[in-house]
Formats: structure tokens, sequence, C-alpha cells
């Protein structure tokens, strides 16, 4: 009876390891630390053989909330990856818009610049004389 009393008291120390590192406040392991057999046997003050052979039930549990732990992070990574895509699509396609207002402003530069020269040549020219405007009216 002694000994059942014992694997109990084991048994609940071992699912209060589990809750305080799930709930990150763990008194033995970093907070940082991840859900693992061998935190909680830490945690507890258990050897992990302890867990896995007495307590295999304790250990699936272990391994089932390491295994929503990791979708839950997997899960995280997915969705800022989608969000770092959907905002690179969006400044690509600024970017192209921006390439072709620059692309158009060159054009009306040289054309401006054409014209300049254009009528630079005629406002040199000999034969050409420049009227002011009329300050009488």
């Amino acid at each position: 009876m002694a000994e059942s009393s014992r694997g109990e008291q084991t048994r609940n120390i071992i699912r209060q390891a589990i809750t305080r590192i799930e709930k990150g406040r763990p008194k033995v392991v970093i907070k940082e630390r991840k859900m693992s057999v061998a935190a909680v046997a830490e945690e507890a003050g258990v050897s992990r053989a302890t867990i896995h052979n007495n307590y295999p039930d304790m250990a699936d549990r272990i391994r089932t909330i390491l295994g929503k732990q990791n979708r839950i992070q997997r899960n995280k990574k997915h969705e800022a990856l989608r969000l770092e895509k959907a905002k690179n699509r969006q400044l690509r396609t600024e970017n192209a818009e921006l390439r072709t207002k620059i692309n158009v402003l060159v054009s009306k530069n040289r054309a401006l610049t054409d014209e300049l020269h254009e009528t630079l040549a005629i406002a040199g020219s000999a034969n050409v004389r420049i009227l002011k405007p009329n300050s009488s009216t």
C-alpha cells in the first residue's frame, strides 16, 4: 500500500512538473526550455527512465503536448512566412510601378532636353531676332 502511495506521489509530482513547464513557470529548468521527457524529469526530480518505464501514460502526455507545441510553432512560422510573402508581392508591385514612372519621366526629360537644344539652336542662329514683350499694355 505504501508503494502505491509513493507511486501516486511521484505521478502527482510529474503531473505538476508538466503543468509548470506548460504554463512557463518551472522551478528547476529554465523557462525557455521546450517540453520534453528530459525537461519534465529534471523539473520533477526523477529520471527519464522512471517516466518512460513506470509512467508511460505521462510520457505519452508529454509527447502529445510537445506535438501541439511543435504544430503551434510551425503554424506561427507559416503565418509569418505568408505575411512576408504578401508584403514582398506588394513591394514588387510598387517597385514595378515606380520603375514605370521613372521610364515615363526619363522619356519626358529626354523630349524636353531635345526641345531645349532645338530652341537654343534656333535662338543662336544669325537670322533670328528675339522679340521682347511689349510692356505698354
